[in-house]
Formats: C-alpha cells, structure tokens, sequence
C-alpha cells in the first residue's frame, strides 16, 4: 500500500509528463466578495468576520487536452472597510491543484484545492476548497465567473490554546486569459 506522500509525488509526476507539450496559458482575475468566517478560540469568545471583499489572483495553466487543463494560482482576498476586529482580516492563497474543465462552447468550470493564511491576531494556517462556473466571451480570453470557497482549519496557537477559523467565501469575478 502506498504511502500518502508517494501518492502525492506520483500524482503529481503524472500530471507533469501528462502536460509536458501542451499549451501553456495565463490568467489574471479580480472580484468581488463576501467573506463569511468562524474564528472559534477554546477559551473565550467566538467571533464571526463577516466582511465583504476585494479578489485579485494569477494562474498558470497547461491544457492537457483540448477540454481540460491543470494549473496552479496564487490569490489574494482583502476585506473591503472592515475595522472592529483584530488583524486585517486578509486572506492570501495558494492552490497548486486547479483543473479546469470546459464543458460547451462558453461555460467551464473549475474545481481547486490549496493553502491558505488568514491574518488575525497572528498568522493562522490550513487549507481551503472551492469552485468557480465560468462563462467565457470575446474569444475566450474574457469571462466572468461565480466563485465558491471553504476555508477550514486555519489554526495558529494563542494563550487560550488553539483558534481555528472555518468559513465560506463566495463572489463573482472577472477573468483576462493571456494567450
């Protein structure tokens, strides 16, 4: 039985001599949304960041066929007038595992997972889901898109022990594809 790390690394060797000559292109997005987020602490208060918010992300993408492609995305999520609790509030991620997938002439979706870190009192680390409905004009290099994320497990120790924020993200946004 496999290992979870060489399941990983095999995984991704795949994905790489899967794509490695095929087509690589850009993207560039910027949205808006709403960020929806349980900060839980063990010893004290909860609180909720309610917020909306500003989205810019980049990605990089290899088709690996004339439907589909993989790619990685670098995004940042800034909360938009949000001052009452501790921290900024922003979100910075990292998806490594994107794949998009176009199912007509104008509409794909996406499904990805990576890392995030939430600013808070400090720094708090774990991972996030989602997915985003594309619908693509002007020569597919223009589209705009409804996004949905889940970020869960974002922990950093504190005095009172562990917080961990959980919490939804959804948004529309707006996508440039550099050919």
């Amino acid at each position: 039985m496999l290992n979870k790390t060489r399941f990983i690394f095999l995984l991704c060797l795949m994905c790489i001599i899967s794509v490695v000559r095929a087509e690589t292109f850009y993207e560039a997005s910027v949205g808006v949304s709403r960020m929806a987020l349980d900060i839980t602490q063990k010893r004290g208060p909860a609180f909720e960041d309610n917020s909306n918010a500003i989205n810019i992300a980049i990605g990089a993408y290899r088709q690996s066929n004339e439907k589909s492609a993989w790619g990685g995305v670098v995004e940042y999520i800034g909360p938009i007038g949000r001052d009452d609790l501790p921290g900024s509030g922003r979100l910075i991620g990292f998806r490594p595992l994107n794949y998009l997938r176009n199912m007509g002439r104008n509409i794909s979706y996406e499904l990805y997972a990576g890392a995030a870190q939430y600013d808070w009192r400090k720094a708090a680390n774990g991972y996030y889901g989602g997915f985003n409905l594309r619908y693509e004009i002007f020569d597919n290099r223009l589209g705009l898109a409804v996004d949905v994320k889940y970020f869960q497990d974002l922990a950093f120790d504190s005095p009172q022990g562990d917080d961990i924020v959980d919490g939804f993200n959804t948004g529309i946004k707006l996508i440039y594809r550099f050919k």
